[in-house]
């Protein structure tokens, strides 16, 4: 599991078996698919890489670390549910590439998958 913080270095998400979970851990807000996330659009929201997540614009969303504190538990079938949802209301998985930049986005990563 991978932590997702702001730019405050809060965890505002998680990442779970291709799955972006809130920071309770109570409802899947996005998915991954390689390095690409989406979220309740349809079409890629952006990418994770060098342990940064990045909008298409090329502003950072979250910073990415390993949870050292995980232990393994059974996902609910609830989330997986809600992951698949995502993932079949996905009709546009390409992205043009992104140019990262240094800049954060204004809004929150949840509210980026919201959108």
């Amino acid at each position: 599991m991978y932590l997702i913080q702001n730019q405050k270095n809060e965890t505002v998400a998680y990442i779970q078996n291709m799955m972006i979970l809130d920071a309770q851990q109570e409802k899947v807000i996005g998915i991954l698919i390689g390095d690409c996330f989406f979220g309740k659009n349809k079409k890629v929201v952006g990418k994770i890489f060098n342990k940064t997540a990045y909008l298409l614009n090329g502003e950072i969303v979250g910073k990415i670390e390993v949870n050292k504190n995980y232990k393994s538990a059974a996902i609910k079938k609830v989330l997986m549910q809600q992951a698949w949802d995502i993932l079949m209301n996905i009709t546009e998985h390409t992205a043009d590439w992104i140019v990262e930049t240094k800049k954060w986005s204004k809004l929150e990563l949840a509210q980026n998958l919201e959108a």
